[in-house]
């Protein structure tokens, strides 16, 4: 059973937690220290799918297109988040980040290009929540 932690080590209280939970493993562990860095926010991931994507797909269905709410946000994600990586017998391999890897600072920067791309491109206007546009959040339950 895996088990992932976040610790505040400079929080006495959390380290011993951490130090009492060590001690209680047996057998062999695989134990895995790194820089914590939130993700994208639930709150993040559930105004984007009806406010971005929804409306993306919707547009192109309208348009003839037999696209579902999947391949818009594929779409999205290849325009915004592409990874290339140049090979010189096959071509270049392409492939896009998947948003679950954002941290909440880059799903906004990401949120603000596909608006902007959207409603240029399209005429789709997306709303702007003001929790949204919070930026540079200290406590983790105020990720947006």
């Amino acid at each position: 059973m895996a088990t992932d932690l976040v610790v505040d080590f400079d929080n006495e209280a959390e380290r011993n937690l951490l130090w009492s939970k060590l001690r209680g493993l047996r057998g062999k562990q695989r134990i895995t220290v790194k820089q914590y860095r939130r993700k994208r926010s639930d709150r993040q991931n559930s105004y984007y799918w009806p406010c971005f994507v929804h409306p993306f797909g919707q547009f192109l269905r309208d348009q003839g297109e037999l696209i579902d709410d999947d391949m818009a946000h594929e779409m999205l994600k290849l325009k915004f988040l592409r990874i290339v990586v140049p090979d010189a017998k096959a071509g270049p391999l392409e492939c896009a980040r998947s948003t679950t890897t954002l941290t909440t600072a880059e799903f906004n920067e990401y949120l603000d290009r596909c608006s902007h791309f959207l409603n240029t491109m399209f005429g789709i206007v997306t709303p702007e929540p003001a929790i949204y546009h919070f930026k540079g959040l200290t406590k983790e339950s105020d990720d947006v």
